[in-house]
């Protein structure tokens, strides 16, 4: 009965000890994508007005990476550097742009997270954004 009682408790161990301590994932990489959203001035907007956002992300060190993106603002450009951090449960994603807004996002899979930008003030807007990975 004890060996039994022994080898319960050490399969329990095991199984609770793979699951604390699963892999944060390697978000490095080129991603891209778009969504739709709401402009206090434009009202709301489809996805991929703002053209396709391009996410780099150049260095991540356990779960915090830094990078930027880029987004079309009046038909230029806009680069914006940003910092994040994957949260304990190695899914949700928190990122602070460096111009303005924020981002709270999931890691759908290896090649796929999910982003909703806020950004409060002067104008207040939120976006949706699905993005893949293009590159490593």
């Amino acid at each position: 009965m004890k060996k039994i009682l022994s080898i319960g408790l050490l399969a329990f161990a095991l199984s609770v000890t793979g699951i604390c301590a699963a892999e944060i994932p390697d978000l490095v990489g080129i991603w891209a994508g778009s969504g739709p959203g709401y402009n206090e001035k434009a009202g709301y907007v489809e996805g991929g007005a703002y053209g396709t956002v391009t996410l780099n992300i150049t260095e991540q060190k356990g779960p915090v990476f830094t990078g930027e993106l880029t987004y079309q603002l009046n038909g230029t450009d806009v680069v914006e550097g940003f910092a994040g951090a994957i949260g304990s449960d190695n899914k949700s994603l928190y990122i602070a742009e460096f111009i303005s807004g924020y981002d709270l996002g999931t890691v759908i899979s290896e090649d796929e997270i999910e982003l909703v930008y806020l950004q409060d003030g002067e104008p207040g807007e939120v976006f949706m954004q699905t993005f893949s990975r293009i590159r490593e």
